[in-house]
């Protein structure tokens, strides 16, 4: 179906064509794009991007002024979450989820089974030992793997790189930052570690909690919304943000709670940013993994409540954190799993087809 999305060196998204995504969306008019061609090679990306590093403005500043330009921008702002910190830590973490609604109406012509899980953004806004500092989740990186290594996914995921770092850099007046960290990859493909481990295609990756047959699926969200209202025991999970795609009856939870954002930033420590190795907090920066993805959906008869295999989302995001450490803590993914699975499996009668 999709093949091969990856990105030529002489690809260059010019003045001109940041112009327009930007008049897009202050106009509100729907975005299209030529379908790019197929490369043979592929471009090294990273999973996360800095936009600004070592502010001249304090956190709070920060903290403040880009939600407040995202709003006047057209975006709509999901959610502004103080992130859990590590014991003995006395730095802090602040993710902004936002969402463009017009791009993310074309994300979804892209692939409806699969863009729930790319149309949403995530901004960290963090500090350390050296000041405050502003990353980005680089879609460059993600859609690639979110949309199955389509070449489609090329030209949309520049653009809205571009759209991110504009819109943080307007809000703050800084100076800004390329350095990208986190795992690097050439494709969007994530093979298994160790020939056994969390790889595959991303769609292959999508997990039901449940399916409720011939269900309502405004019920079902409203039912799931209420179930995760208050944190669960094991992780803290909680909604954090809900947005609804009515058109395609699909609505994606953030869901994150304090204790695994803190456990996630003490298993990565500095990750691939080995500038961070020494800080007392290094793994702050990649906070920007979580909220995560819950996806309710009807195909037209049932409703499905699923997300990405935990333990395939941990190494999207976290993969930098080095082989060991995923051995070490090969039981958390399939904790956060059961955290979920649980309740909503005592939520909704069991059906056949229900994953096990």
């Amino acid at each position: 179906m999709f093949k091969h999305c990856s990105e030529s060196s002489r690809l260059e998204i010019t003045v001109n064509i940041r112009q327009l995504f930007l008049g897009v969306l202050i106009t509100g008019t729907t975005l299209s794009w030529a379908t790019p061609p197929a490369y043979a090679g592929g471009e090294n990306f990273r999973v996360y991007e800095y936009v600004i590093e070592k502010a001249e403005r304090p956190y709070e500043d920060l903290r403040n002024a880009i939600p407040e330009r995202a709003r006047l921008d057209g975006w709509e702002v999901l959610a502004v979450r103080d992130a859990g910190i590590q014991e003995g830590c006395n730095f802090r973490s602040t993710v902004v989820a936002l969402v463009q609604p017009e791009f993310a109406a074309e994300l979804m012509k892209l692939n409806p089974a699969t863009a729930p899980y790319a149309i949403v953004d995530r901004i960290n806004i963090f500090e350390d030992e050296n000041g405050a500092h502003v990353s980005i989740v680089n879609p460059r990186s993600i859609y690639r793997t979110v949309f199955l290594d389509s070449p489609d996914c090329l030209q949309p995921a520049a653009l809205h790189r571009d759209a991110l770092r504009s819109l943080i850099l307007n809000a703050t007046g800084a100076a800004g930052s390329v350095r990208p960290y986190g795992q690097k990859r050439s494709k969007g493909h994530i093979g298994r570690t160790m020939g056994v481990m969390a790889g595959g295609s991303f769609d292959s990756k999508l997990k039901d909690f449940v399916v409720v047959k011939g269900g309502d699926w405004q019920s079902v969200l409203g039912k799931t919304g209420q179930l995760f209202a208050a944190p669960e025991s094991e992780w803290g999970l909680h909604v954090i943000y809900r947005y609804e795609l009515p058109m395609y009856q699909v609505a994606v939870l953030g869901f994150s709670g304090d204790r695994i954002e803190s456990k996630s930033a003490s298993i990565v420590k500095a990750g691939s940013d080995k500038s961070r190795k020494e800080l007392t907090c290094p793994g702050l920066a990649h906070n920007a993994a979580y909220p995560f993805e819950v996806v309710v959906r009807s195909d037209g008869r049932d409703v499905h409540v699923q997300a990405v295999e935990a333990m395939f989302r941990m190494k999207m995001y976290f993969e930098d954190a080095g082989k060991m450490a995923f051995m070490k803590n090969m039981g958390m993914p399939g904790s956060i799993y059961d955290s979920l699975a649980k309740p909503l499996r005592a939520a909704f009668p069991a059906e056949p087809n229900q994953d096990q």
